[in-house]
């Protein structure tokens, strides 16, 4: 069994690559934003929203882990959007 310190030590270089894949994302849609504000495109995607939540949560191997995945890709989609409207109003 691990140590709580070696457990620790093990999330924060997990937390490093979630920060950078993050700043990455962000990046990303920060592209989305202006595509969408050069074309009169609205922020919010239902569709898209949806197709992402359920193709995503399926790619899960552990089961149990899908319902707190589904409340992270929410806050993100959450977050995105405000990014989005952030952009545009600029």
């Amino acid at each position: 069994m691990k140590t709580l310190e070696e457990c620790r030590k093990e999330l924060d270089i997990i937390d490093k690559q979630v920060i950078e894949l993050f700043e990455k994302r962000m990046n990303v849609i920060k592209d989305v934003a202006l595509y969408k504000k050069e074309n009169s495109l609205p922020i919010l995607d239902e569709q898209r929203e949806k197709m992402m939540l359920e193709t995503n949560v399926k790619k899960f191997k552990n089961i149990g882990l899908r319902k707190y995945y589904k409340t992270v890709l929410q806050a993100f989609l959450k977050t995105s959007k405000q990014y989005q409207k952030e952009i545009i109003q600029k």
